[in-house]
């Protein structure tokens, strides 16, 4: 027999049914997080679709711009991400990777993005998507590229701080009268130099006559991860405190720069060698931001051995995607290339930056940096395209230098 209590209870179980399936679905948070090889970034706040954040700058001595992150949950939405202040984000908008950091692609296809903050509509399948400075890349990339290369087996140049293997590649013919060491990420943040050094490696080991005379005639001595903890755990590497691997040729407090410093004069002995270390500039911005150069050295044997060299790569890049001037140099003396950015704190007053450290090797022929930018080339795009085709006329140059009178 039904109560009127019983009738009461009933109604109010079927109301409660239906406020639950009128309620709107909840939808899922945000999550941000830096938990992966290369990955950097503070979270501030998550309100609604509107993230605030920051690069984590650890144990940097100032400021700089380097991110890598990836989002979660936010599928269906557009979301605001908003740094903390300007110069933070790129020419091109960030990078972005839908496929685990494997392989990367620019927000904007043209310059001049908002340097501060960029918003990303989230597809019904983005469970998980990276955004970064420019494209990431760590050991896996490296690890990556060398098992498309048979012929290619790495080494172990020393122990990192951490005890991580930091990688050597030796390649050619080490009896050979010439010898070529590249180098990247003294700053590990710095890592579209990475993309570089493959393009080299593609052209010496290549079936051309340039790949050829390379293997016959050069020993190659190559670090792609000089700061190989910075690389790994994400860190800006760039004015490191009490300094930086770049600015460590004088004290050598990192074990990559003493054996940087101890194996290379001896592979290299008997050998006249070039010496080429390369970098990443500021983000964005300005000549020496958004443009291919080299700054000059001190020495006048240098002096006259960069423009030999930059001679000969403004000619092969001609028609290649990231234009090349030798007048887009910075001489020694000018800008931020002068003696006193190389003056020291107190705990560290004499710091030498690893081309001034070759330019001083009595058989090194040409000690040189070069920096190639983040993103952007005087209206070029910088990625792992036109940065493989750098590397390969950087190459064909090597050959092209050694053998001049």
């Amino acid at each position: 027999m039904w109560t009127v209590k019983k009738m009461l209870a009933l109604h109010v179980l079927l109301c409660g049914v239906l406020l639950l399936e009128a309620a709107p679905a909840q939808e899922s948070s945000v999550a941000i997080d830096a938990d992966f090889p290369g990955g950097n970034i503070v979270v501030d706040s998550i309100e609604g679709d509107v993230v605030k954040l920051r690069p984590d700058l650890r144990d940097t001595q100032g400021d700089w711009f380097y991110f890598a992150f990836r989002v979660k949950g936010a599928q269906g939405r557009t979301v605001r991400f908003v740094f903390d202040h300007d110069n933070r984000i790129g020419a091109r908008g960030p990078a972005v990777s839908r496929d685990g950091g494997l392989n990367w692609k620019f927000l904007s296809s043209e310059p001049g993005f908002n340097s501060r903050q960029f918003s990303f509509q989230f597809g019904p399948e983005d469970e998980e998507v990276r955004f970064a400075t420019s494209f990431v890349y760590t050991q896996a990339h490296w690890d990556r590229f060398l098992a498309k290369q048979p012929d290619l087996r790495a080494s172990v140049l020393c122990k990192s701080r951490k005890g991580r293997d930091v990688e050597l590649l030796r390649l050619g013919n080490a009896e050979a009268r010439f010898g070529c060491f590249v180098s990247a990420r003294h700053h590990c943040c710095e890592m579209m130099a990475n993309f570089v050094i493959e393009g080299i490696l593609e052209e010496v080991l290549s079936d051309g006559d340039d790949g050829a005379w390379l293997r016959e005639n050069v020993s190659f001595f190559i670090v792609p991860f000089v700061d190989k903890d910075g690389v790994e755990d994400g860190d800006q590497g760039k004015n490191r405190r009490p300094h930086d691997h770049n600015r460590d040729y004088h004290q050598a407090i990192y074990p990559e720069v003493r054996a940087i410093k101890t194996q290379l004069p001896e592979a290299m002995e008997g050998k006249e060698y070039i010496f080429l270390d390369i970098h990443c500039p500021w983000l964005r911005g300005g000549k020496y931001n958004e443009a291919l150069y080299s700054p000059g050295p001190e020495s006048p044997k240098m002096i006259a051995a960069l423009k030999k060299f930059c001679d000969l790569l403004e000619v092969r890049q001609q028609g290649a995607i990231i234009p090349y001037k030798e007048s887009n140099n910075l001489p020694y003396g000018q800008g931020w290339n002068t003696a006193s950015n190389y003056q020291g704190a107190a705990d560290a007053p004499i710091q030498m930056a690893s081309k001034t450290w070759a330019a001083g090797q009595p058989n090194c022929v040409l000690g040189i940096t070069f920096e190639v930018p983040y993103a952007n080339a005087e209206g070029a795009v910088v990625d792992d395209v036109s940065c493989r085709e750098l590397g390969r006329n950087m190459a064909k140059c090597f050959r092209r230098f050694l053998t001049a009178p």
